[in-house]
């Protein structure tokens, strides 16, 4: 398994065996949802478009493709003797006076892509969390030997410019349906933040969620480029009751992992792993597009149902 540069809540290292059981074969993944990149860096797809609606993420994997050398360079300042949380704060403090403002000049991309990288490895757990203000405030996290991952940038550095990866900054609304107009032959995977147990699962309640409403406009988009594109989808979420609500439309595939930073206890937790439902013939979802799936039922179909006994005691004509 390869490791993301980067410490990230929801990485999928622990089901990634599972889910490449679930990802069919295509010449570009589209993640709307990329978060550490780990399922980027562990699949091998031709081509890649990488987005996110977190712009400090995005920004940072931008400059590691581009300019790797530099930004391993100064980032390494950062972790040398910066391990005291006078320095952590003073840093973060720092990157939020950058995030709140254009980010202009050459030396200030590659300053503020090494500050994202020193406080995720030094913030507690790795998480990104931001205040109503949209200003980053994760504590320290108090390690005793923060790590730095110089062969694990490099690595995505190298995929990442072997696939020439495309990297977007956009919510899904607009990264799904804009994407796809350019790309072919191409497969979505959607991580979104997950629906929580419990209300104390759900730290993402800083900032803005992503709320039971969002899921739903997810799976309608996922539906509508489908639809127009045959373009198929896999989404992972929480095995919750309201999760196999909004994703009926998928085939969910139930699994146990562990359990992610926000919980109180590192027990099993349920995940589901979910393969938009599609026609065998024509690819879309929902029927209507093909004599196996329209108005006319055509002979694949009709064997099917015949082979369940849907049309014993049924009269003749």
């Amino acid at each position: 398994m390869i490791r993301s540069p980067i410490k990230w809540a929801g990485g999928k290292t622990r089901v990634m065996p599972e889910l490449l059981k679930h990802l069919p074969k295509a010449d570009c993944l589209i993640e709307p949802f990329v978060g550490s990149g780990t399922v980027f860096m562990n699949t091998e797809f031709r081509r890649y478009v990488l987005c996110d609606s977190n712009r400090a993420l995005i920004h940072f994997f931008s400059v590691l493709t581009r300019f790797t050398d530099e930004l391993i360079d100064v980032a390494r300042s950062f972790f040398t003797d910066g391990n005291f949380s006078e320095d952590y704060y003073a840093c973060r403090d720092g990157f939020n006076f950058i995030s709140k403002n254009q980010v202009i000049g050459h030396a200030r991309k590659i300053q503020w892509a090494a500050m994202f990288l020193y406080l995720n490895r030094h913030g507690f757990n790795g998480l990104y969390r931001v205040n109503q203000k949209g200003e980053f405030n994760v504590p320290f996290g108090k390690f005793a030997a923060p790590y730095f991952p110089e062969k694990e940038m490099r690595l995505f550095a190298e995929k990442a410019n072997d696939t020439k990866a495309i990297f977007l900054h956009a919510d899904f609304r607009h990264s799904i349906p804009d994407v796809i107009q350019l790309a072919y032959d191409a497969v979505i995977y959607c991580d979104p933040p997950y629906i929580p147990a419990s209300k104390t699962a759900n730290f993402t309640a800083y900032g803005k969620p992503f709320t039971p409403d969002d899921h739903r406009a997810l799976v309608a988009t996922l539906l509508e480029v489908n639809r127009q594109h045959g373009t198929r989808s896999v989404i992972s979420n929480s095995d919750t009751p309201e999760t196999r609500e909004i994703y009926s439309a998928f085939k969910l595939h139930a699994l146990s992992v562990r359990r992610s930073v926000s919980a109180k206890s590192r027990d099993m937790a349920g995940e589901v792993i979910g393969v938009l439902r599609v026609c065998d013939c024509c690819g879309r979802s929902g029927g209507g597009y093909c004599p196996d799936c329209g108005p006319v039922m055509g002979a694949s179909t009709y064997d099917k149902m015949a082979a369940t006994g849907a049309f014993d005691g049924a009269e003749g004509f």
